[in-house]
């Protein structure tokens, strides 16, 4: 088979869901042969024995589901390049993340705050909707993700599948099929169309069982879209078990495996994560603003905001081992030929144009074949230049260079890769400073923070901006709730845009104003931004009228300083006080 599952089998772990590739096609089963495999039984016993329902109900509403979801699922992937990449793998995680939730469920008094009586009455309820909440909640990837062709006994393509219609198996005279993945993909839809797939899943009996308490139904129906702001606790306890799925088919995480996975190597990892950050948009391309710039056969990649990114998400998924240093990312890369060097350096300083705009930037090089292996599968070129610069003589490598107007957008053009001597982290919750990262030098420097002036003009304004429910500092509190509240964004970590301390919630300064900027480019820029959020008068200034707070990081070898933003109420934030972190004990505040 010459389609991207056939090369894919190769880089995915070794485990249950890295089956040997098939000679050409991958044959269409029914769902006890999908099922049968040894470690799929073992998955489902666990799950009859936590869902605790009698005989037949279980066989009806809870089997009955998870059989349908194997045959309109089949042998496809969970993702292309990340987790669960191999044949199988859809239905490998789907079946661990519902046994993962219903551990966590097990763990719960559900619904929250409801009297004894009502928690008695309707535990079997909530383990149901917990379950069949996790068994869906990647059921709509085959309908936008994927791309399935259909084909006869003798190999002919009969055209492509369309998820929306039905199971393949109800598609006559096809044996057989072959995936690719779509290109330019958009993250996340994949959970707003899963709402129109359910029926072919779900008995009605089920549904209308969930559906006989609204509040929960909602609560389902919102973890199903994707809507963290209305799923609640059944929101909470999915992404939980995704995310323990996730962790421990990449390597990461410590609980026992349904199946030995071998350790994966350092690089893998990283190479793993960054198609990762690529694929779901997160680091965005070919525009002013963006992370990287694809430019023929390389891929261009802003350093210290990619390997930034990189880490974080690694750390986030659960993974240890992961270098502080981003001279040590940088060698492990291009040890493996995933980055190209200029000279001996990592880093190339480059001019980036585009029409109407130009910046100098440091980036990192990588061939484009080592992210995207099959053409059809990349995004578009950058309609404009990347052109490599030499350092004149009087230019400290070492050092950042003159921040320009865009700058902020990127980071610092060289990033502390090159710094002989990085300062000492910022301590985490985790215990004290090791020599981990100096704090983002984003701290270092606060623009656009002094006492407020009377005007509000700030340059990089979008065009008919104005107060309101629309306006950009608004619009800014409300991204920043929703990423917290969907854990999306790091609290009391040596990276973390986020702080708890005993005074309230400090927001380190620019940097969160400039991750807002870099995804909504068309809000203006991050002083804008900033600017606006500053006139919601929802901080606490300092004594002296300044609104700049500083943070001395407690146990470090080395002076560290966090400076940022202090809102005193938490719940500007963190919406529900016991979803409130605690106390960054590392931290404290600079008299």
């Amino acid at each position: 088979m010459t389609t991207w599952i056939t090369r894919s089998l190769s880089r995915s772990p070794v485990g249950p869901s890295s089956l040997e590739p098939p000679a050409r096609l991958i044959p269409i089963q029914d769902a006890q042969t999908l099922l049968n495999p040894t470690h799929r039984q073992g998955v489902l016993a666990q799950i009859a024995r936590l869902t605790g329902l009698p005989g037949p109900h279980h066989r009806a509403l809870v089997l009955g589901p998870i059989r349908q979801y194997a045959s309109f699922v089949q042998q496809l992937p969970a993702s292309q390049a990340h987790h669960h990449a191999g044949l199988g793998g859809l239905l490998d995680h789907t079946l661990e993340v519902v046994h993962q939730a219903l551990l966590i469920r097990r763990g719960r008094l559900l619904p929250i705050g409801g009297e004894p009586e009502r928690i008695a009455r309707q535990h079997d309820l909530w383990t149901y909707a917990v379950a069949m909440a996790a068994l869906l909640h990647d059921l709509g990837k085959p309908a936008v993700d994927q791309r399935v062709t259909l084909h006869r006994a003798d190999g002919q393509s009969v055209g492509t599948w369309d998820p929306l219609a039905g199971p393949m198996t109800d598609v006559p005279h096809c044996h057989a099929y072959t995936v690719t993945y779509r290109p330019r993909r958009r993250h996340g839809f994949h959970e707003r169309v899963t709402s129109l797939l359910v029926h072919h899943i779900m008995p009605a009996r089920g549904l209308a069982w969930l559906a006989s308490d609204q509040a929960l139904f909602a609560q389902w129906v919102a973890t199903l879209a994707g809507d963290m702001n209305e799923a609640g606790a059944l929101g909470e306890i999915i992404q939980e078990a995704d995310g323990r799925s996730v962790a421990r088919n990449l390597g990461a995480g410590d609980a026992p495996r349904v199946a030995p996975a071998r350790t994966r190597p350092l690089w893998e990892r990283l190479l793993t994560g960054l198609r990762y950050l690529l694929d779901q948009g997160e680091l965005p391309l070919n525009r002013n603003g963006a992370a990287g710039w694809l430019v023929g056969d390389d891929l261009w990649l802003v350093s210290k905001r990619a390997i930034d990114a990189l880490r974080a998400h690694l750390i986030a998924e659960g993974h240890s081992g992961i270098p502080s240093s981003n001279d040590r990312i940088y060698d492990t890369l291009q040890e493996h030929g995933i980055l190209e060097p200029c000279g001996e350096r990592a880093i190339w300083h480059t001019t980036v144009a585009g029409a109407g705009w130009s910046h100098e930037l440091t980036l990192i090089r990588i061939p484009v074949r080592r992210i995207w292996a099959e053409p059809d599968s990349r995004p578009g070129c950058f309609e404009g230049t990347v052109t490599p610069r030499a350092l004149e003589a009087n230019e400290d490598i070492t050092q950042a260079s003159a921040e320009s107007s865009q700058e902020p957008l990127y980071g610092h053009p060289t990033g502390d890769a090159l710094s002989p001597t990085p300062a000492e982290p910022i301590a985490t919750d985790i215990g004290p400073p090791t020599g981990l990262d100096t704090p983002r030098p984003d701290n270092e420097h606060v623009p656009g923070l002094e006492p407020a002036s009377a005007s509000d003009s700030v340059q990089g304004a979008p065009p008919g901006d104005n107060d309101g429910p629309a306006d950009a500092g608004s619009c800014f509190l409300q991204w920043l709730q929703r990423e917290a509240l969907a854990r999306r964004m790091e609290v009391n970590t040596p990276h973390a845009r986020i702080h708890v301390v005993e005074e309230g919630v400090l927001l380190v300064s620019p940097a969160v104003f400039k991750d807002y900027a870099s995804q909504n480019p068309d809000h203006g820029s991050w002083e804008y931004v900033q600017k606006r959020f500053m006139k919601l008068r929802v901080h606490q200034k300092r004594p002296d009228g300044t609104n700049v707070h500083r943070y001395l990081v407690k146990g470090a070898r080395r002076q560290s300083v966090v400076k940022g933003i202090l809102l005193l109420d938490a719940a500007r934030v963190f919406s529900r006080r016991e979803e409130t972190p605690p106390v960054n004990p590392h931290l404290e505040a600079s008299r």
